[in-house]
């Protein structure tokens, strides 16, 4: 059973490992978010500062808007995947616990049979001793 528990606990670690990963990746693109963001202001105080037209910042803020686009996609499918692994990592952790709950049980179970022999020993000597004392006596 304690094998079973190690696997369980392994598998379970792995998929935390997992999770914690797709949080990092999401903060990632929530940073490469604000860079971007914070990028496109400071172009934008560049233009509005500056006495030339600068053609170029049509394309500029367009390409911006389509990578924030792209960003926020992968911000959503990450929060999927994020989900799903909520649900396998709580579906990990109840695989666990049923196989602790076994192992407790069986210990309890042995605990309880040792406890019982003990006490049979004990009766079983108290007896020979009780019975030794009245053929001597």
């Amino acid at each position: 059973m304690t094998g079973m528990i190690r696997l369980h606990k392994w598998q379970l670690d792995e998929k935390r490992r997992d999770m914690a990963e797709l949080e990092r990746m999401k903060a990632d693109l929530l940073q490469n978010l604000t860079d971007l963001q914070n990028e496109l202001i400071r172009e934008q105080q560049k233009v509005s500062e500056s006495p030339v037209v600068n053609i170029g910042y049509a394309a500029y803020a367009q390409q911006v808007m389509a990578r924030r686009v792209n960003i926020v996609n992968s911000m959503l499918e990450i929060d999927v995947s994020i989900e799903n692994m909520k649900d396998q990592v709580a579906e990990a952790f109840k695989e666990l616990k049923k196989y602790e709950v076994i192992e407790q049980r069986q210990l309890q179970e042995e605990l309880a049979d040792y406890n019982r022999r003990q006490q049979i020993e004990q009766d079983e000597l108290a007896i020979n001793m009780h019975r030794q004392r009245q053929k001597s006596g």
